[in-house]
C-alpha cells in the first residue's frame, strides 16, 4: 500500500533526476558523470576511490570504469596513487570539474538555506530506510558513530585515528554507522 512518504519521495526523485538528465546536457556530459562528479564533490578521503563509487552509484565497476576513463580523458577528474597505500588510487575533480559541480549545483536545488526540520527529517528517512534493508554507509561523518568530538573543538575518527577537519565532518563517508547501529 502506498503512503504519503512513498508518494513524496517517489516526486522528489523525479523531478530530482529531470533536473540531473537537463544539468548533464546543459554540461555535454551524461547524467551517470553528474552523479560521479557530484559524489566525488562530497565525499571524504576514505572515500574517493573507484570502489567506492561503484558501491555508492549501485553500477559495476566495469561501467564505473568506463565513466571514469572519460572524464579523466575530458579533464574532469585526475587519479593519484595513494601515498600510504600503493594498491589504491584515489579520484580527484580538476578545477574544470569542480566549477560544473558548482553550476550544477546551482541548478538542482532552489537555496533553502539550512531548513534544519527538512534536513532532519530526511536524515531520520534515510536512517530507518537503511538499517530496515540492512544498507551501511554513505553518511556524514558528523552524524557517525566513529566520530568523534575534542574538547579543542577538533574532531576525530574513532575508526581511523585520525583528525578530521570541520569540511570533512560535513562529508560523506563509505564507513558511516549512525549511532543506533550496532
Amino acid at each position: 500500500m502506498i503512503n504519503d512518504i512513498d508518494i513524496w519521495l517517489e516526486r522528489l526523485t523525479s523531478l530530482y533526476r529531470s533536473q540531473i538528465r537537463h544539468a548533464a546536457n546543459n554540461e555535454g556530459i551524461q547524467p551517470v558523470h553528474v552523479e560521479i562528479l557530484q559524489y566525488l564533490s562530497i565525499c571524504n578521503r576514505y572515500s574517493n576511490t573507484a570502489q567506492a563509487l561503484s558501491e555508492y552509484l549501485g553500477q559495476t565497476k566495469g561501467s564505473i570504469s568506463q565513466s571514469l576513463k572519460l572524464l579523466e580523458k575530458d579533464g574532469y577528474i585526475e587519479r593519484n596513487q595513494c601515498p600510504d597505500d600503493k594498491r589504491v588510487t584515489r579520484l580527484y575533480l580538476t578545477p574544470k570539474a569542480k566549477a560544473s559541480v558548482k553550476r550544477i549545483a546551482n541548478s538542482l536545488m532552489p537555496n533553502l538555506g539550512e531548513a534544519k526540520e527538512a534536513s532532519d527529517a530526511l536524515k531520520s528517512l534515510l536512517m530507518e530506510w537503511q538499517l530496515k534493508n540492512s544498507h551501511q554507509g554513505f553518511g556524514q561523518c558528523q552524524s557517525c558513530r566513529f566520530n568523534r568530538s575534542l574538547p579543542n573543538g577538533k574532531f576525530q575518527c574513532g575508526l581511523t585515528g585520525e583528525p578530521l577537519t570541520k569540511v570533512e565532518v560535513k562529508q560523506i563517508c563509505r564507513e558511516h554507522e549512525f549511532h543506533s547501529q550496532s
